[in-house]
């Protein structure tokens, strides 16, 4: 098992610093170019995610990516220090309803992008969203 770990302040221009750990693992890893592309949406989505919404772009706030893999799948666990939210309460923003909404997307996104996907919020200590990639 191959592990890596980031941990990040809440700036918008630490998105670099997270892609930068993202293609190094897959130097390891070895996903076909269009899976990368796809883990790469899915990771950046959910770290904008938890420097905007979770962390409220509070520089001293931290999010924290720990990765780990062997040669047949990828496990991505992105921390943040948020007050949480109801994932379930998300709106599908492929509904006519939500077509112009523009929250809830990242993580749908996410969600449609990877293999397994799950969200936990811990009290006092913020969420918590797990990503798995297998090798296909």
């Amino acid at each position: 098992m191959i592990k890596h770990f980031l941990e990040i302040s809440s700036d918008k221009k630490n998105i670099k610093l997270v892609e930068d750990l993202m293609l190094r693992v897959n130097n390891t890893f070895g996903l076909s170019y269009d899976d990368y592309c796809k883990m790469m949406i899915a990771v950046t989505e959910v770290v904008m995610n938890a420097i905007v919404h979770g962390n409220k772009e509070n520089a001293n706030k931290k999010v924290k990516i720990y990765i780990d893999h062997d040669e047949k799948s990828l496990k991505i666990i992105v921390i943040d220090e948020g007050d949480g939210f109801d994932i379930k309460r998300l709106p599908n923003p492929t509904d006519v309803d939500n077509i112009l909404d523009l929250h809830g997307r990242g993580v749908f996104i996410a969600r449609q992008l990877v293999d397994e996907f799950f969200y936990q919020h811990h009290e006092g200590t913020g969420s918590e969203f797990m990503m798995i990639i297998r090798k296909k």
